[in-house]
């Protein structure tokens, strides 16, 4: 019987509760301890001469002999660097030993820069690595794996937004709780405890690539999906047939085989929590923010960075502290303002409510004083006043401050016009805004973005999805009266019509012109399955008569002779020999009429799938100018693929299938036979083509290995 915290019960409220007694009491003690922010401050200023005048410090430590000095405060440096992640990884000060160790072992020693591999997956993981202040992560290839089948599921607009950054962030935060949890221990019981919390952390990630998705309604299913991860104790059932949300089902496997449920009920509390801050701050508008108070919001983004966090603690410590919330809490309060603060120009522009976005009126404190106030506290109250984490942690802040602030001449006067400020953070915001004496880095290009996703890293059903918007503009017009102009589907976009677009990416040509061809494609589709229904067969005549008259506006933009010829091909595909003729055999089907031997299925195989395929891939070849022998071969490999979807189609439905099929009338063992002949058929048919094939082989892949 599943288990589940779906309902939030009668301590449901409990993690909102102590998110806004942590921030009143913040602002109780930052009511009183003026003097204590004001050196807090001081602190960060005093670092900032070094941080503005030091060469980076990959070039101080190759600098010979004579560097000594330069050397030695490179150390100094990556000292600092392991104690601020020790003790925000696991909320406690280490010892100096503790330390020693974390400096003298290679593979913790934080990085001072993070290369560039070429591909987002490659540069995803040199920031986990870099995150956990590890050299190598155990069980790698299987994470490389998993990370690439999640770059190519999630949507391009994610990709682009930073997710696979996030992503590496999470993983990375998880194994730095892990290693820094294990140090001193001996090389093999570290490793064993890394390779186990390697494959939830990686679920806690795509949880949060998940999270991240806008509320839109092709995210519905993942939405959906995703509270079943947080919160079950078994798989979900009837997974929908999207790249996406098939990663989230194998990140809950994952999970629940590493962490059971039973077992570890708050670490799946602690996920739930996170989603729902989230949720919560996603509904919030503006007016509801102005009504409750600037608190309100922050004590929901507070809550979702400290429910990470303790996530991570429940996931990489091996005898995590029994409330980890509160020290968490606290930490979350310095680094959402350092956070929002960095990336309030962006959150602007992307309509996104945080302090630093809402007018002064609307808030309960001035969050640039609250940025350097909530620091402070942390160490007071977490960290016992410990001037050596203070030392750490103002060091990073003004660093970063400083990067910041270099960029653009006036950011600091629309900064202290905006808020109010104490004389030394003036001062701090002045100094920092020097340009740095060796110049100013170009801003860090995010690791999960480097560059768009090539086309060989995307899922086809993702791709589809990208490119749903193209073929939903190209149908607007068309809409039949009760009936949509494309036929129905999951969170993935049609991907009859998207067939085109890949070929004209693979033939690097613009998609643009095939605009009419890629709507009329789905407006066929949709027609010909509505003349399986007797009282939609005007609808389905209105629809193909639609596709017709689209495919007549392609003389605009093609030379007459193709637009005759692709006209012509795809009329003979539609016609009754082809299309027309596999419907009425579908149907026959349907009745239970199954075809006397194995060629009637593989007949009505292809005059169905391997047609409709045809029709997306051949008239826009004809369109785009490929060379006969092309022609020819995307005739084949439609004609193959076309039969490997059907087959896998019966495998799948297995003995319980409704109708008649091919693996229920002459054995699965047989039916397995033909998917691999006629799939290596189709592979051959793509290796004579002289353009890009790598999302036809994807489709070819997905239609060979597809679960449903």
């Amino acid at each position: 019987m599943p288990q589940h915290f779906s309902d939030p019960g009668p301590d449901g409220d409990a993690p909102v509760a102590a998110a806004r007694e942590a921030l009143d009491a913040f602002r109780s003690w930052s009511g009183s301890h003026a003097d204590d922010i004001a050196a807090h401050v001081y602190r960060w200023s005093s670092h900032l001469p070094e941080v503005l005048e030091r060469r980076p410090l990959a070039n101080l430590l190759r600098l010979g002999p004579a560097a000594e000095a330069a050397r030695t405060a490179g150390r100094a440096e990556l000292r600092r660097r392991a104690l601020r992640r020790h003790a925000l990884s696991l909320g406690e000060v280490p010892s100096p030993g503790v330390l020693d160790l974390l400096t003298a072992d290679p593979r913790r020693l934080p990085r001072p820069a993070v290369p560039a591999p070429a591909d987002g997956v490659g540069l995803a993981l040199d920031r986990i690595r870099y995150s956990a202040s590890l050299q190598r992560v155990p069980g790698l290839g299987t994470l490389r794996e998993r990370m690439a089948r999640l770059y190519a599921a999630l949507p391009a607009q994610a990709v682009a937004a930073g997710a696979m950054d996030r992503a590496a962030r999470t993983i990375g935060g998880v194994l730095a709780v892990a290693s820094h949890d294990t140090v001193g221990e001996d090389a093999e019981t570290t490793a064993a405890h890394l390779r186990r919390v390697v494959p939830g952390a990686y679920a806690l990630a795509v949880a949060q690539a998940v999270v991240d998705l806008p509320a839109h309604s092709r995210h519905h299913a993942h939405h959906r999906l995703l509270p079943h991860l947080l919160t079950e104790s078994e798989p979900a059932a009837g997974v929908p047939d999207d790249p996406l949300s098939e990663e989230l089902h194998t990140a809950h496997v994952l999970l629940l085989e590493g962490f059971p449920f039973a077992g570890h009920r708050a670490l799946y509390r602690a996920t739930e929590t996170m989603y729902r801050a989230r949720a919560r701050a996603e509904r919030r508008t503006r007016e509801d923010a102005v009504r409750d108070g600037g608190d309100a919001l922050l004590a929901d983004a507070v809550l979702e960075t400290a429910a990470g966090a303790v996530a991570a603690t429940l996931l990489g410590r091996r005898e995590p502290p029994a409330d980890p919330l509160r020290t968490h809490l606290a930490a979350a309060l310095a680094t959402r303002f350092r956070h929002d603060l960095l990336d309030r120009a962006r959150d602007a522009v992307n309509g996104r409510l945080t302090p630093f976005t809402l007018a002064p009126r609307d808030l309960d404190g001035d969050p640039l004083h609250d940025l350097f106030a909530a620091e402070a506290h942390l160490v007071a109250t977490v960290f016992g006043g410990d001037p050596a984490v203070a030392d750490a942690l103002a060091r990073h802040g003004a660093a970063r401050l400083a990067g910041h602030l270099a960029r653009q001449d006036d950011r600091v006067e629309r900064l202290l016009e905006a808020h109010r400020v104490t004389p030394e953070i003036e001062a701090l915001l002045r100094a920092a805004a020097r340009p740095p004496r060796w110049g100013v880095p170009p801003p860090a290009a995010p690791a999960g973005s480097a560059g768009p996703r090539p086309p060989a890293a995307t899922d086809p059903r993702t791709f589809a999805a990208d490119r749903s918007a193209f073929v939903d503009a190209a149908l607007a017009p068309h809409a039949v009266r009760g009936v949509p102009p494309r036929s129905p589907g999951g969170p993935q976009g049609p991907l009859r019509p998207a067939l085109a677009l890949m070929l004209a990416e693979g033939a690097a040509l613009d998609p643009e012109p095939l605009g009419p061809l890629v709507a009329a494609v789905e407006l066929f589709h949709t027609g010909s399955l509505a003349f399986d229904e007797r009282a939609s067969h005007l609808a389905g005549i209105a629809l193909v008569s639609g596709g017709y008259a689209l495919m007549a506006r392609l003389a605009s933009t093609h030379p007459p002779e193709r637009v005759v010829r692709a006209v012509a091909r795809m009329s003979a595909l539609l016609g009754p020999e082809r299309l027309s003729r596999g419907r009425y055999l579908d149907r026959l089907l349907d009745r239970g009429e199954a075809p006397a031997d194995a060629a009637g299925f593989l007949e009505v195989y292809a005059l169905t799938a391997a047609t409709e395929i045809e029709a997306a891939l051949v008239p826009a070849a004809i369109l785009l100018g490929l060379p006969e022998h092309e022609l020819d071969l995307l005739t084949a490999y439609s004609h193959h693929a076309g039969i490997v979807l059907r087959v896998r189609a019966d495998l799948v439905a297995g003995p319980g299938s409704e109708r008649p099929t091919l693996a229920g009338m002459h054995g699965r063992a047989a039916a397995a036979r033909l998917l691999a002949g006629h799939r290596d058929r189709a592979e051959a048919a793509l290796d004579g083509l002289a353009l890009d094939t790598d999302l036809l082989r994807a489709v070819l892949d997905h239609f060979a290995t597809r679960g449903g």
